[in-house]
């Protein structure tokens, strides 16, 4: 489902937030190319977006199956670096200089994304549990006078799955977290908001929800032993109590009483 896309995406941005050499300069799924924005900014930067995505679909289940998803993250270098902390040093802005620096920003882009040293990196983790191909593409050019280098990576990944519509997100879940953490964050915060009820929708009956998760019309469920034992049109609503009447009295038997 791309609610999975879309929630890896900005994990991956807000883990590398301060975690490389591009310092807070991350931008998710910016629009311009990245040739203008490095022209513009000059100091190092990550841009990260989502591309080819692909489910192995099962009959019209449209909403489930393996997921399979690339993370691209593209960084640039226009300018000499200052690297300070244990080791101080000032990296120019040469061709050398530069392809160093991009190195440096590669290894710390993977140690953040697999290191659980921000709840971010966790969540990322968790939503991406596996990594079947890492690529990595080199890339130069002079845009309105400026000298750049730039660096294409790409991980292709699996994903979870979001969560079938009509129920609330299970506590303790992968989910949840993704959505305490979104919560946390100003910017994010309306996000998550949105993200929960597209989720969790209006509630539903859980034979309907098996029959969303088939893709199948309400009348093939029911054909098929999910559907309901009232009328189609309605779900079920909990019974509360039985009332028998009659002589000598009536009796009322309360269910799960």
């Amino acid at each position: 489902m791309s609610l999975s896309r879309l929630a890896m995406r900005i994990a991956a941005a807000r883990a590398l937030k301060g975690a490389t050499l591009a310092e807070a300069r991350v931008f998710d799924s910016a629009i311009d190319p990245i040739d203008q924005t490095i022209a513009e900014t000059r100091a190092p930067v990550l841009i990260v977006t989502t591309d080819d995505y692909e489910v192995d679909t099962v009959g019209r289940d449209l909403m489930h199956g393996d997921t399979r998803c690339e993370l691209v993250i593209e960084a640039a270098i226009a300018s000499r670096v200052e690297v300070s902390g244990d080791v101080s040093l000032s990296i120019p802005h040469t061709d050398e200089g530069m392809e160093i620096v991009l190195d440096l920003i590669e290894h710390q882009v993977m140690t953040a994304l697999t290191r659980e040293r921000t709840t971010w990196s966790r969540v990322w983790m968790k939503l991406a549990p596996r990594v079947h191909k890492r690529s990595s593409r080199r890339g130069a050019s002079v845009e309105h006078g400026v000298r750049f280098a730039a660096r294409q990576i790409v991980l292709s990944c699996d994903l979870i799955e979001a969560p079938a519509d009509g129920a609330a997100v299970v506590p303790g879940s992968t989910w949840e977290d993704v959505l305490a953490v979104m919560t946390e964050d100003e910017a994010l915060s309306p996000i998550a908001d949105l993200l929960r009820v597209t989720i969790e929708g209006q509630p539903l009956a859980d034979w309907r929800r098996a029959a969303n998760a088939l893709g199948i019309h309400l009348e093939t469920a029911d054909a098929i032993g999910l559907g309901p034992i009232i009328d189609l049109a309605e779900d079920a609503e909990a019974l509360e109590e039985i009332r028998l009447t009659g002589d000598p009295a009536d009796v009322v038997i309360s269910v799960g009483a």
